[in-house]
């Protein structure tokens, strides 16, 4: 009876990895870490977060954590991981750089996070941004950083966007590359409206966020997913609270490619610099 209903079980994944090839990896719900190093597993409220950690922590250390986007092809989530090199080799100061796999998220190596995914796209919910805040409060005091830059593409910069807010005071600075910082204006341009969505939007969260916060926008000209429109909305409503915000529209460059442009690595060192 065990062999029948474990085949059953694999026909079932088969058929929905067929169907759904963002779905084809779907983890079992892992337990929460049960010795972290905060090198490579950190606990973020009760899940197990599997992270990338660049570089040493020393005197006046500056603390970069990158969220990586959505994903929703199915691909490894480790389009954070170049940009962290970048920010390790070329920073000028102390500096540590962590790559976080989000909930529910995979490595190249086949590992995933624990927490839930949900199919890769309704997914910074206030719960999983919650969670990714713990974890970051935790890598914040074991690195004993002295400032600490948040750096997130698409999903991942709705999330820091969120955290600013959410969680004020966390972070002291922020890279928002390709944001759908406003869910309801970037689902109405995607015609995306037609059912229900629990991500958090991080245009709501603006009030919250300390005034001495500061924050980089960049984007490409040529973003289908996250037009430009929605950093340039963001960025107004940023300094009509006081908040300086920096704005960068990249001419030819697209949603995906975009991570990769050195201007993400160039504005987060700016914003990392110890004043």
């Amino acid at each position: 009876m065990q062999a029948r209903r474990y085949s059953l079980h694999r026909i079932v994944r088969i058929g929905l990895a067929w169907l759904f090839p963002a779905l084809a990896a779907i983890p079992s719900l892992a337990a929460p870490c049960v010795a972290p190093d905060n090198l490579t597993r950190v606990t973020g409220g009760g899940e197990c977060l599997l992270i990338k950690t660049l570089g040493h922590a020393a005197e006046a250390t500056t603390l970069f954590v990158l969220l990586h986007g959505n994903h929703t092809s199915g691909s490894p989530a480790v389009s954070q991981y170049r940009p962290a090199e970048n920010l390790v080799t070329q920073a000028p100061y102390a500096t540590v750089a962590v790559a976080l796999i989000r909930p529910g998220y995979n490595n190249a190596k086949g590992a995933f996070s624990s927490g839930r995914v949900a199919g890769r796209a309704d997914n910074f919910t206030a719960d999983n941004i919650d969670i990714v805040a713990d974890a970051i409060a935790r890598l914040k005091a074991f690195h004993k950083a002295k400032r600490l830059v948040l750096i997130g593409h698409s999903g991942g910069a709705a999330m820091a966007g969120v955290i600013l807010g959410r969680h004020p005071g966390l972070a002291d600075a922020a890279v928002l590359v390709a944001c759908p910082c406003d869910v309801a204006a970037w689902r109405a341009m995607r015609a995306r409206v037609g059912f229900p969505w629990s991500s958090e939007s991080a245009i709501r969260y603006i009030d919250r966020i300390p005034i001495t916060t500061r924050i980089a926008l960049v984007v490409g000209s040529n973003d289908g997913e996250t037009p430009s429109g929605l950093s340039v909305a963001y960025a107004e409503a940023l300094r009509a609270r006081g908040i300086v915000a920096e704005l960068s529209v990249l001419p030819g460059i697209d949603h995906v490619t975009v991570i990769e442009s050195p201007v993400v690595v160039t504005e987060a060192l700016r914003l990392g610099e110890n004043r």
